[in-house]
């Protein structure tokens, strides 16, 4: 069993995937090479900005190649909770960017012809308890009637011949949400970057920031250059290069395995509609089928980082067995992890601290909202906008958080209380 991501594997980074040197001088310098960065770059190379996107690593080597590839609307933080919080002009705002979000990964997935399996077939949200399904009944009522948006619900008997499962209570179908291959999806978004005109810039680790009258000088491991403005998209991988950036987002971690291929037949009984699925715990169990017919099956439960990864697949393998005992005799091809960019409210930010502007903290729902908050900030950054609502939601922040979210596996435990009690 490989212990990389599996869609690294079955699609590796690209040799012609345009690298270019650290330059001298930029409009604006993007820190970090995932899809909120490349998204942001994209938007502001089409618009004609000079912008470099400096990564530490390899394009793409955190969260943005190790997610599942599920495509979703909506936010870890529910949308009723959303209302009371902010109200319902602006909840209302926030709800529209996530359905346009799903629509903006197909419109440049279609403008620039990266072929990445884009489907959009639905997502499927399962019920773990009777009182799970009944919520999704209310939930549902309330979306049709005060958002205009409708949702399918399934029985449990009909759940159970959607996901070959016994262990549900029923589930709801949103065929707004989409699937598609990470890697590819992240090399054709990096190719796209390049070829309007952005510069791509590998091994280059951001080391020291300083402010200038121009903006900013930034220290590199590959030099020196200096930005106007300069967007930080780093999300859970984000250190101390901007300490009150850091205290907004903490990382926790997600964790999937993937099985090697199934029959024809044991895909049309695990997933005849090609949904994508997550349960509805506080700390969910998520799966779908790759494009290649293999079982991918994940959890955000483990919130301690650095974990043994053969330790996970063991376990991870055995509550996979528990909802799907079909899968007791097939093999394990890859199990891996990464870090989550996880906010305190559970929604993600877009803002400006210390001179440096941010977007970050998708909690866990990150494939569409990357792709939007990051061309929001290029929007923002290059002047065709002056808002966003992402911008107008104020971070929160702890004082017991600063450096090491060593609060996080005691966090676990009061999300996993909470979906026993509920």
């Amino acid at each position: 069993m490989k212990t990389i991501p599996f869609w690294q594997d079955d699609f590796p980074r690209p040799n012609t995937l345009p690298m270019s040197v650290l330059p001298q001088r930029v409009d604006v310098a993007v820190i970090g090479g995932g899809l909120t960065g490349l998204a942001a770059a994209y938007t502001l190379a089409k618009s004609g900005v000079e912008t470099a996107v400096l990564e530490q690593d390899r394009i793409g080597s955190g969260a943005s190649s190790r997610h599942a590839g599920i495509v979703t609307t909506g936010f870890r933080q529910s949308l009723a909770n959303l209302f009371d919080l902010h109200g319902e002009a602006l909840g209302r705002q926030l709800w529209q960017a996530s359905l346009e979000a799903v629509d903006l990964v197909g419109e440049i997935v279609a403008d620039e012809g990266i072929t990445c399996d884009f489907t959009r077939r639905g997502h499927l949200t399962l019920a773990i308890k009777p009182s799970h399904y009944t919520s999704m009944k209310t939930l549902a009522d309330w979306l049709d009637k005060e958002m205009d948006f409708s949702v399918q619900l399934l029985s449990p008997t009909e759940t159970e011949t959607a996901v070959g499962s016994q262990t549900y209570h029923g589930g709801m179908v949103n065929a707004w949400s989409a699937s598609l291959h990470p890697t590819k999806y992240l090399y054709g978004l990096a190719g796209a970057v390049a070829r309007h005109g952005g510069l791509l810039c590998e091994k280059t680790a951001v080391t020291r920031l300083e402010k200038i009258a121009q903006g900013f000088n930034i220290h590199t491991s590959q030099g020196t250059v200096q930005a106007r403005e300069l967007l930080l998209a780093t999300n859970g991988y984000s250190g101390k290069l901007v300490r009150p950036v850091q205290r907004l987002v903490f990382p926790m971690n997600s964790v999937a395995i993937v099985t090697e291929p199934l029959t024809a037949a044991q895909q049309q009984l695990l997933n005849p509609d090609g949904w994508s699925a997550q349960d509805s715990r506080w700390l969910p169990h998520y799966f779908r089928l790759t494009p290649d017919g293999r079982f991918l099956f994940g959890t955000h439960r483990h919130w301690r980082l650095g974990l043994d990864l053969l330790d996970c697949a063991d376990g991870l393998r055995q509550q996979m067995i528990k909802h799907f005992p079909l899968l007791t005799d097939v093999p394990l091809a890859h199990v891996w992890g990464g870090n989550l960019g996880q906010t305190f409210d559970m929604v993600p930010h877009i803002g400006r601290l210390n001179g440096v502007h941010f977007a970050l903290g998708y909690s866990g729902q990150g494939v569409a909202l990357s792709a939007y908050l990051g061309c929001e900030a290029g929007l923002l950054l290059s002047g065709q906008k002056r808002t966003s609502p992402f911008v107008v939601i104020r971070p929160v922040t702890h004082f017991y958080y600063r450096q090491r979210a060593r609060f996080a596996p005691l966090l676990g435990h009061y999300y996993r209380f909470l979906d026993w009690i509920s």
